[in-house]
């Protein structure tokens, strides 16, 4: 009799067996595939096999379940268990295909890269990484409303009821409206892409992420400030990233006691010593006798730099400072700096007294 029991669960036994062990062998029968698809397979079906690896695997385990529960020798438990057994397979294989969907986002920047795509690399990769927030939220949804309908769930009453109480929700999510389409705008118009470094309002930073809801700028103290959309579209947008050349505009303070020719040498030394460098645009520098202070000689100089990154735009800066100080010294010119000279007259009264 015992014999007889041992048979009868036997087959789901060794299913439930394979369902606990199979992990190993699901994940090796995957990657042979991904290995036969190789380099030939195209780029969308790279990203499908990629994104559905490990939901195939979970599924054929939940799988294995299923027959080791529908195996077992105990038909009037089966009975009773099997509606609710069947909800709960369907709607766990409903939730692996959406992971499965999920992690296969990538296929939205395909979308970007046919030949009569113009826009750069940043420019898709700002456009696909928004695409896949929405295309995730569509997967997310529909997966949610496809386990409530297996669950029983009347989804089609509650999307009339949604309709019937959708003023009551537009009203409250009227923020959340407008930042989806304050984020739609910046992706199309693109004032600028992710790596892009803007300067918002009184913030400045390198924006990482743009979704539908907000952007994400880190600034420069290494921060990561979140900005609603609606606020981004609000604010005059500079983008630093977008320009050729950087302007660098100072000025220098000459002690009034340099003669004419000295100050001559000085102005002619330093529009060639501008000029020289070779990240700086020659036709572009200015150098003026701009006007005389309250302290000295004001020397106006003018240019714009080939570099435009901060860093070596600072370098940069270092660099010609450096010759400007040995120019100095070679001219006999010195820098003034602010002073005030009191005249004090004493009274034949005062000293009298």
């Amino acid at each position: 009799m015992d014999y007889e029991v041992l048979l009868q669960w036997a087959p789901s036994a060794v299913l439930l067996l394979l369902a606990l062990l199979s992990g190993w062998v699901l994940r090796r029968l995957v990657r042979m595939i991904q290995r036969r698809l190789g380099k030939t397979a195209p780029a969308g079906v790279k990203i499908l096999a990629h994104g559905f690896s490990i939901p195939l695997c979970a599924a054929g385990r939940v799988a294995l379940l299923l027959a080791a529960v529908v195996a077992m020798p105990l038909p009037d438990v089966k009975a009773r268990i099997m509606p609710t057994v069947m909800t709960i397979f369907q709607s766990v294989m409903i939730a692996l295909g959406a992971w499965g969907f999920w992690r296969s986002a990538p296929l939205c920047r395909l979308l970007f890269r046919g030949p009569r795509q113009r826009m750069d690399s940043q420019g898709r990769k700002t456009l696909g990484r928004f695409m896949e927030n929405i295309y995730r939220v569509v997967v997310v949804a529909l997966a949610m409303l496809t386990v409530l309908e297996r669950c029983g769930v009347p989804v089609v009453s509650l999307i009339a009821g949604a309709g019937v109480a959708g003023l009551a929700v537009t009203l409250a999510a009227q923020s959340t409206l407008s930042n989806l389409i304050a984020g739609v705008t910046l992706v199309l118009e693109r004032p600028f892409v992710m790596g892009d470094y803007i300067i918002l309002g009184s913030m400045e930073g390198t924006v990482e992420d743009i979704s539908f809801r907000s952007t994400r700028i880190r600034t420069q103290d290494n921060m990561l400030v979140t900005v609603d959309n609606s606020k981004v579209l609000s604010e005059y947008i500079q983008n630093a990233s977008s320009r050729e050349s950087r302007l660098w505009s100072f000025n220098l303070l000459l002690t009034f006691d340099a003669d004419q020719a000295h100050v001559e040498a000085f102005c002619s030394g330093l529009e060639g010593l501008l000029k020289a460098d070779r990240e700086v645009l020659p036709d572009t520098v200015q150098v003026t006798l701009d006007a005389f202070g309250n302290s000295g000689l004001d020397v106006s100089a003018r240019l714009y730099a080939s570099t435009t990154a901060l860093r070596d735009f600072r370098a940069l800066k270092s660099r010609l400072n450096l010759q400007i100080m040995e120019l100095l010294e070679r001219t006999n010119c010195e820098l003034a700096f602010p002073t005030t000279t009191v005249h004090h007259v004493s009274r034949s009264s005062d000293i009298a007294g």
